[in-house]
C-alpha cells in the first residue's frame, strides 16, 4: 500500500501520495470527486487503485482504469503526471488553509480591486484582529502585518491622497520584518561558522547595530531574541548576552514558530554545553531550564517525534545536575517518542547511564548487553559504561577481557572517526589503572600526568577520579 513505509524506488507520484495522513487521504479522494477540482474519472480510479496497490505494477494499474484496452504507456504516464499535479494542488490548497489569515488577505484583496469599499473596512479590521489573536510576533507576523497595512495604504491613500500615517506605518512594519529576518540569517551563519570553521563578511553588521540601538528597538521581543543570540554566538566569554537572551526566550518562545524556537533552544543548549566543556558546570543548569520548558511546550517534538540525540542530550544533562527522579520519569514518559529503530536501545541505555550515575550497578549491565546498537558512537559510549562497573565492581577478569574486545570493535569500526582514538586511549589508560600498584604513590602521580597531557581521551574525569581514590 502507498501509505506505508517509502522504499528508494518510489517514483514521484507515489511519494507525494505516501505522506498523505488516512485523513487527507479521505479528503483527496473527495477533492478529486469534486467536479471543481477534477472533472476526469480515469484519474478518481487511479488513484482508488494506488491506495491499495504499488504503481510499479503498471500493466494491472492501467487495466484498472481502462479495462478491456491494450496497455499504452504514454498514456499511463500522462494519466499519472495528472493526479501528480492534482495532488500538488491539494497539498498546496491544505497548506494554505492551514496558514494563519491566508483566506481573508485574498478577501480583502479581492474587495479592494472589485471596488467594494463599504465592506473593505470590516474586513481589515476582521484581519487585524486575526492577526492580533494568534501568538506569532515574528517574521512572519511582521510579514502577515504588511501585507493589510498594504491593502490598507492603497485603499486609503485613494480615497485620501494626502494622508501619510498609511504608508508611514508599512515603511515602519517593513523595518521590523527585515531586522527580524536579517538577525535570525546572521545567527544561522554565525552558528555554521562555529561548526565548519568558516569565514563570511556579515553585510550591514554595523548599520543594524545603530538602527536597534537609534531606534530602541531591542524592545521587540522578536529583534532583541535575535539580537542577543547573535551576540552569544559571536562573544563566548561575554554571558551578559546569554543571560539576556535566556531571560527573553523563555518569557517570549510562544512568538517564534517551530522551526525559529528549535533553533533558538539549539543555539541555546550548545552555547551551555561549550561552557560546560570549559568546566563551568553551572551551565548545565540552564542547559535544564531550556529541556524542562521545551519538552513541557512541545518545541524539542518533531512531528510527535523526539530525536534520540536530544534525549541522549537530555538525560545527561539531567543526570549532570542530580536530578534523578526527574531524569527517570522522562525517560519512561518520552521514551515512545524515540524514533522506533532507536528505541529499544536509546531507552536501555539511558536507563543503564542513571542505574550508574546511582551506583546501582546489578541493574545495569542486563541492560547494555540485551540492547541492539545501530549508532557505533552509542556503542561505544556503552561499552565504555561497562568498563567503569566492571572495574569500580572489582571485575577484573571481565575487564580485561571486555579491553581486548572494545580495541577490536574499535579497530573494525572505521566510520567511527577520530572518536576510535579517544576511546583507544581510555582502554590504554584502563589498562594502565589496573596494573600499577595502588600503593606506589610516585606511579600513581606518573600515569595522572599522563592522562592530563593526552588530548585525544574519553572519560578522563573518570579515570581521574579513580586515581584520586
Amino acid at each position: 500500500m502507498i501509505f506505508n513505509t517509502l522504499k528508494k524506488d518510489k517514483n514521484k507520484l507515489e511519494e507525494t501520495l505516501a505522506v498523505f495522513s488516512p485523513a487527507e487521504s479521505r479528503f483527496f479522494s473527495a477533492y478529486l470527486g469534486n467536479a471543481l477540482f477534477n472533472q476526469r474519472e480515469d484519474v478518481r480510479k487511479l488513484y482508488q487503485w494506488c491506495v491499495q496497490n504499488e504503481l510499479s505494477e503498471r500493466a494491472a494499474a492501467y487495466a484498472a482504469v481502462y479495462p478491456d484496452t491494450p496497455f499504452d504507456a504514454q498514456k499511463l504516464r500522462l494519466l499519472q503526471s495528472r493526479l501528480q499535479k492534482l495532488a500538488e494542488q491539494f497539498l498546496s490548497l491544505r497548506q494554505w488553509l492551514e496558514t494563519p489569515a491566508a483566506r481573508d488577505f485574498q478577501l480583502l484583496r479581492a474587495l479592494r480591486h472589485r471596488g467594494l469599499e463599504t465592506q473593505f473596512p470590516d474586513a481589515l479590521q476582521s484581519l487585524k484582529n486575526s492577526l492580533e489573536a494568534q501568538p506569532l510576533r515574528n517574521s512572519d507576523y511582521y510579514l502577515s502585518l504588511g501585507e493589510a497595512l498594504w491593502e490598507e495604504a492603497r485603499f486609503e491613500t485613494l480615497r485620501q491622497p494626502s494622508a501619510t500615517i498609511y504608508l508611514a506605518r508599512l515603511s515602519e512594519n517593513a523595518d521590523l520584518l527585515w531586522l527580524t529576518q536579517k538577525l535570525r540569517y546572521m545567527c544561522l551563519v554565525r552558528a555554521q561558522q562555529l561548526v565548519y570553521k568558516t569565514t563570511h563578511e556579515m553585510r550591514f553588521r554595523e548599520e543594524i547595530e545603530a538602527m536597534v540601538q537609534r531606534y530602541d528597538l531591542l524592545e521587540v521581543p522578536a529583534i532583541g531574541i535575535w539580537y542577543y543570540c547573535l551576540y552569544m554566538l559571536e562573544d563566548n566569554e561575554n554571558q551578559a548576552y546569554f543571560i539576556r537572551f535566556k531571560s527573553l526566550l523563555l518569557a517570549h518562545d510562544s512568538a517564534f514558530n517551530a522551526d525559529e524556537i528549535r533553533d533558538l533552544y539549539l543555539f541555546a543548549v550548545n552555547y551551555c554545553i561549550r561552557k560546560v566543556n570549559l568546566g563551568q558546570r553551572s551551565f548545565q543548569y540552564d542547559m535544564m531550564d531550556f529541556y524542562k520548558n521545551g519538552l513541557q511546550k512541545g518545541f524539542l517534538l518533531e512531528t510527535g517525534q523526539l530525536s534520540r540525540f536530544t534525549f541522549h542530550n537530555i538525560v545527561g544533562a539531567g543526570i549532570q545536575t542530580k536530578e534523578y527522579a526527574w531524569v527517570e520519569n522522562f525517560i519512561n514518559q518520552y521514551k515512545n517518542n524515540i524514533p522506533r529503530s532507536h528505541r529499544e536501545s536509546t531507552y536501555k541505555f539511558s536507563l543503564a547511564r542513571l542505574g550508574y550515575a546511582q551506583k546501582q550497578y546489578e541493574e545495569i549491565l542486563p541492560l547494555l548487553q540485551n540492547s541492539n546498537y545501530y549508532d557505533p558512537l552509542i556503542a561505544l559510549a556503552a561499552k565504555a559504561l561497562a568498563l567503569k562497573v566492571y572495574y569500580e565492581t572489582g571485575e577484573y577478569n571481565l575487564l580485561e577481557s571486555h579491553l581486548e574486545a572494545m580495541k577490536i570493535y574499535i579497530r573494525r569500526k572505521s566510520s567511527v572517526g577520530y572518536h576510535g582514538t579517544y576511546y583507544l586511549n581510555l582502554v590504554k589508560f584502563t589498562q594502565k589503572l589496573i596494573q600499577t600498584n595502588p600503593n606506589k604513590r610516585n606511579a600513581r602521580i606518573e600515569l595522572k600526568q599522563k592522562i592530563l597531557a593526552e588530548k585525544a581521551l574519553a572519560d578522563r574525569d573518570w579515570l581521574l577520579e579513580q586515581l584520586s581514590a
